[in-house]
């Protein structure tokens, strides 16, 4: 569902005046215009279009999540969790007609159905879960690098391959090709984060040369293309009916970045062995043992907020307690 002309729904709080644009007959030094209401381009809009959408939620009896402010829930007889992106609204109820029909007396709405995609991310419905993939997304990327037809690898890089800082020469002919190096590792940033976490270890080490990137980085990229033309349908799975247990892993590794002998961390949260969220990062620190503590005390802030933001959501409590399997 989106909210129609969402900025101009919200009332204006600040008194702001506006300089005499051109095509009026008004002399700009004696007048000036003052602005009545809400328009696309201030710098508040957002906070203030969120407050208005707060204010009305709450007085249908939703509670806004301290921990994530764009969720909303109830815990009446219908139960109910709201979504909202902007001016998109994702229900999830046994009544969203009903709730469709409230806020459709409050603002203007338009109706676009299931939330498919959300985000870019097409979602499957099925008897026993929900499938989660963007497989159109990745269709076009392989596409647009010409990688459909090449022959697919097993692996997003190439095993035992440690990638090293571009040399001067490397740069320049690099520029030559005329490529974003920046956005095209934006481009697949956005499958490791949404659907396929498989890329996240390649995406996090192709990104630790955006700004002198060589032939060998691009090389190793279009690498991670070929990859994906063969995984173009994968995707994350979610069951309807699971055990409410949570699993972790995590690991950190030594000499991956030779040059600065900086350690790679990644982690990655089961529900009841169906991903949840992961993670891939290079550390600041040399020392094998300061690593392994600094990803433990990062992955459990991050079950910690994902613990206490379910149970105040009320979607599920968690039965067992968590084991985090870390390799030392």
């Amino acid at each position: 569902m989106k909210i129609k002309c969402t900025f101009l729904n919200a009332p204006l709080k600040e008194t702001i005046y506006l300089e005499i644009s051109q095509g009026l007959n008004l002399e700009k030094r004696k007048y000036c215009l003052r602005l009545s209401q809400e328009i696309y381009g201030l710098q508040a809009e957002p906070l203030a279009w969120y407050e208005q959408l707060k204010r009305w939620i709450t007085l249908v009896n939703l509670s806004v999540c301290i921990l994530d402010p764009c969720i909303f829930h109830s815990s009446g007889k219908i139960p109910t969790w709201l979504y909202v992106h902007v001016d998109n609204i994702a229900i999830f109820s046994n009544n969203v007609e009903g709730f469709k029909k409230g806020i459709g007396k409050e603002f203007e709405i338009k109706d676009i159905g299931p939330a498919n995609p959300t985000l870019g991310v097409k979602i499957y419905q099925m008897k026993d879960g929900i499938s989660l993939n963007q497989q159109h997304f990745t269709e076009s990327l392989v596409e647009q690098y010409r990688m459909n037809t090449c022959r697919v690898v097993a692996t997003p890089l190439t095993p035992n391959e440690h990638l090293c800082p571009a040399t001067t020469d490397a740069v320049i002919l690099f520029k030559k090709l005329k490529t974003n190096y920046r956005s095209t590792i934006g481009s697949i940033n956005y499958l490791s984060t949404a659907t396929q976490p498989d890329l996240s270890f390649a995406v996090s080490t192709l990104s630790q040369y955006l700004e002198t990137p060589g032939l060998k980085h691009w090389k190793a990229f279009l690498h991670v293309v070929k990859y994906l033309g063969g995984s173009q349908n994968r995707g994350l799975y979610y069951p309807r009916q699971a055990r409410k247990t949570v699993t972790a892993f995590i690991d950190a590794d030594w000499g991956n970045f030779q040059v600065t002998s900086c350690l790679n961390t990644g982690y990655l949260t089961c529900f009841h062995q169906f991903l949840v969220f992961w993670k891939t990062c290079k550390q600041p620190s040399t020392f094998i043992a300061e690593a392994e503590y600094n990803s433990l005390c990062e992955l459990t802030s991050e079950f910690i907020w994902f613990k206490q933001w379910c149970e105040e959501a009320r979607l599920l409590m968690l039965e067992d307690p968590t084991l985090i399997y870390e390799d030392n």
